[in-house]
């Protein structure tokens, strides 16, 4: 990912409408985690470290750890106050094995290929607890490529199939998968498709009007109560809940 992408990042996770709206449909999905008792948690390819203060925080978490591979992200560590946090890669954790009761992946394995993307599954289940939790979130469907992959530098969009037979493969047992992002959907993929056909090499992280956000970030949080009691057939992300077997 480019380094204006992570300063992007950086200036608008706490308040777009996006990154406001998948917290809370994270916090719906990650409700029966959030009974563990001070749970050492790992948030990989954790960025500008926002979402690890935010899951720190949600989870009641006092050992709460973060790896990202990009210099640039760790040029931003600093101004967050993030002292728990190292570059490695999502494929070659810098940890004991049965180290955490959760780990997190939010949008990491779609930069890799097909092969180091179970190689990281394979990590995120060997620093796992016995029975500890895995979340991942990615980005859905290969034909919904579009100017913002190419700047966040997209190999692969996935179905839920792929991320459930990908976790399957390694050795967790599925506690959830669904699509996300639904309801905005039709209107997102209007303005993926239009941005193909366009052109261009600018992402989605960026500003819009304050009441727009609102509006959007309003949808996202009533999707995140719909979230709690099933699944959607089809959205922008695909997200699993998943635990180790042994």
């Amino acid at each position: 990912m480019r380094a204006d992408e992570y300063r992007a990042m950086f200036d608008l996770e706490e308040r777009l409408w996006w990154y406001a709206g998948m917290r809370a449909i994270t916090a719906s999905i990650l409700e029966r985690v959030v009974e563990l008792n001070n749970p050492c948690l790992l948030d990989i390819g954790c960025g500008t470290g926002f979402s690890l203060l935010w899951l720190k925080e949600l989870l009641g978490s006092t050992h709460a750890f973060g790896v990202d591979l990009s210099e640039h992200a760790a040029a931003l560590w600093s101004e967050r106050g993030l002292d728990t946090v190292a570059r490695a890669r999502a494929s070659r954790l810098p940890f004991a094995s049965k180290e955490f009761d959760l780990v997190t992946c939010f949008d990491v394995i779609y930069q890799f290929e097909r092969e180091e993307s179970r190689e990281a599954i394979a990590e995120m289940n060997r620093v796992l607890r016995p029975d500890g939790c895995l979340f991942i979130r990615e980005p859905a469907y290969d034909w919904m490529r579009s100017a913002h992959d190419v700047a966040v530098g997209t190999r692969h969009r996935f179905t839920r199939k792929e991320i459930v037979e990908l976790l399957e493969a390694e050795g967790f047992r599925i506690e959830r998968a669904t699509y996300a992002n639904t309801l905005l959907f039709p209107l997102a993929a209007s303005h993926r498709l239009l941005s193909r056909i366009r052109g261009g090499q600018s992402s989605d992280v960026r500003p819009v009007p304050r009441l727009i956000n609102r509006a959007l970030a309003a949808i996202l949080k009533i999707e995140a109560g719909f979230i709690r009691s099933f699944n959607f057939p089809f959205g922008l992300s695909v997200v699993a809940l998943a635990q180790k077997v042994n």
